[in-house]
């Protein structure tokens, strides 16, 4: 059998410092001279972006707009040619260049210290208004109280995290998993697994995930649980082991309820090596899409299994999403109410009220509103509470952008609110989803593909994935892609088969595929669910009524069988 000679424990890690002055140094200590400004604030954008990877596009906009678009371009070649220089043959070690995008690669790049050590590139000055604007966001939301990552101390010992109180989302810490056998490169592995792993779980909204730095600085040594509960303040946590078999890796992970000690589930996952070191291997999505689901139901549990005084404000919120997407009558009126709760407690967190407004939102496109025009009302207060407790917050953007499009009509407005959530996050999967799916509504099915499209890829580990897949079949319709609607609208309903809207999708996507049979027999499932259904209330109530996409898929509900009036 042929070996593999697998090289990267040879490789030295660089570790910069982005609090205070900015050094970047190998682990060994010796410094590396980026004595340019913009070089500095390059490395920096691309250390502090998801998945450390970064476009040409973005990074010329950040750092050389002022240049123009030519002059731009020249000047990131420029710069990339001055970093080879002063990386020499380690370059291609660290970086990963390709003509469209810049990235670290994984495992490459540690980042020290914290915010008490100082500001966050503390005295470096780009005279680019899109990075003194990309820098003071990111400095704000170092301010702010409601942090979901918590922050790495960077040093041996005790980790220090600010206080929490009682959090509204549960946390978790991925341990560096033990690579079977210890030896060579298999140790890197287990470690880049890991980090791979809070990166995909740290785009969720609703965890607080422990950083990578926190967790490897307890994986140093044998802990117990009792010592991760008190260092970490965890609710779960994810461990296991990693294996080399040629060139194919096997990785067992066990997902733990660090409460109350239990094994929640064992799993074994498998992935190419050279494929998860290109970043084109699923694995990291499956394992942490599992997580999501295992986290979601322990909370539902655990909120129903307690009086409502005693159960954590976290483990309510969690259940409410949970219950609120479950789409049966009895579940999603107990939703209200453990969202009700948290707010009760945490009167100041924005995206609790943002919470609340989805709950009146999906109450409405669910047809169990008894009251359209009151309802959409509160859905709108909730979320300008949640926008003036926190005007950044990109969630709360996107829900109030999702009130704006769906209820109010208002799509301009609704535009704006999206587009402002992912100048705050561009990550933000549901912000995505949404914005796609109002180009559908106005007759831009190709826009709408494109962006939620982005959202699936964005959100691997989102609980209710049928919601994505739902709306990703909204914006097919509007392309006239009738077949991957109806893909994307089957594999939703399997997940969930009580979402009305889905129905809608599927019924339409039959019809204009011929199929009048099918379609028929998808409304009679539609209407038990819906039986006020008309298509004079669905153009009443529906955002695209007024464009031609809204009029085809009316024609489509008609002809397959909902009355008229």
């Amino acid at each position: 059998m042929n070996s593999i000679v697998f090289t990267m424990p040879q490789l030295r890690t660089l570790k910069l410092r982005l609090h205070g002055p900015f050094s970047a140094a190998w682990r060994d200590g010796s410094e590396i001279d980026l004595r340019s400004v913009k070089l500095q604030a390059l490395l920096a954008l691309l250390a502090l972006s998801p998945n450390q990877k970064r476009t040409r596009a973005w990074l010329r906009d950040k750092l050389w707009s002022r240049s123009g678009s030519e002059l731009g371009r020249a000047s990131l070649r420029r710069g990339l040619s001055d970093l080879r220089r002063c990386f020499g043959e380690d370059f291609e070690q660290v970086f990963e260049v390709t003509n469209d995008w810049l990235r670290l690669r994984p495992g490459m790049v540690e980042i020290e210290g914290r915010p008490s050590d100082g500001e966050l590139l503390e005295g470096i000055k780009v005279q680019e208004t899109a990075f003194e604007m990309w820098l003071e966001a990111q400095r704000q939301r170092e301010r702010q109280t409601s942090v979901t990552v918590l922050s790495d101390t960077g040093r041996d010992g005790p980790t220090e995290r600010p206080e929490t109180g009682d959090r509204i989302t549960p946390s978790i810490a991925v341990i560096p998993f033990v690579a079977l056998p210890t030896e060579g490169a298999d140790a890197l592995l287990g470690d880049v697994l890991a980090q791979e792993i809070t990166r995909a779980l740290s785009r969720s909204h609703l965890l607080t995930v422990i950083s990578h730095l926190s967790s490897r600085s307890l994986a140093s040594r044998s802990v117990g649980l009792e010592e991760l509960r008190e260092k970490l303040d965890v609710d779960y946590a994810v461990s296991g082991c990693v294996r080399l078999q040629g060139e194919r890796i096997r990785i067992d992970a066990d997902f733990i309820d660090a409460r109350s000690g239990r094994i929640c589930w064992t799993r074994e996952f498998f992935a190419q090596l050279p494929d998860f070191f290109a970043g084109t291997d699923e694995v990291v999505a499956a394992l942490s899409l599992e997580v999501g689901r295992a986290i979601l139901a322990s909370e539902v549990e655990l909120a129903t299994s307690k009086p409502l005084p005693d159960v954590p404000s976290h483990t309510l919120l969690m259940s409410g999403i949970a219950l609120m997407h479950r789409q049966t009558l009895a579940s999603f009126s107990k939703a209200r109410t453990h969202v009700e709760e948290v707010i009760r407690r945490a009167p100041k967190h924005s995206m609790v009220h943002a919470w609340l407004g989805k709950w009146y939102i999906l109450s409405v496109q669910q047809g169990w509103s008894t009251d359209l025009r009151k309802d959409a009302r509160i859905a709108s207060e909730c979320t300008q509470r949640a926008l003036d407790l926190d005007p950044d917050c990109a969630f709360s953007l996107a829900i109030d952008g999702f009130v704006q499009n769906n209820l109010m009509k208002r799509f301009d407005t609704a535009l704006a609110r999206f587009d402002d959530a992912l100048e705050r996050d561009p990550n933000n999967a549901l912000a995505w989803l949404l914005k796609g799916t109002l180009h559908a509504f106005v007759d831009d099915g190709p826009n709408a593909v494109a962006f939620t499209d982005r959202a699936r890829t964005l959100s691997p580990l989102d609980p209710h994935r049928y919601f994505f897949d739902s709306l990703s079949a909204t914006a097919r319709l509007a392309n006239a892609d009738y077949a991957t609607a109806l893909e994307l609208a089957e594999r939703s309903l399997r997940a969930n088969r009580r979402h009305t809207s889905t129905l809608r999708v599927r019924t339409i996507a039959l019809q204009r595929l011929g199929r009048a049979e099918e379609a028929r027999t998808s409304v009679r499932e539609l209407l038990k669910l819906e039986p006020t259904l008309t298509i004079q209330h669905y153009l009443h109530k529906h955002p695209a009524a007024e464009f031609r996409t809204g009029r085809e898929w009316a024609d489509a509900l008609r002809a397959a069988g909902v009355p008229d009036s």
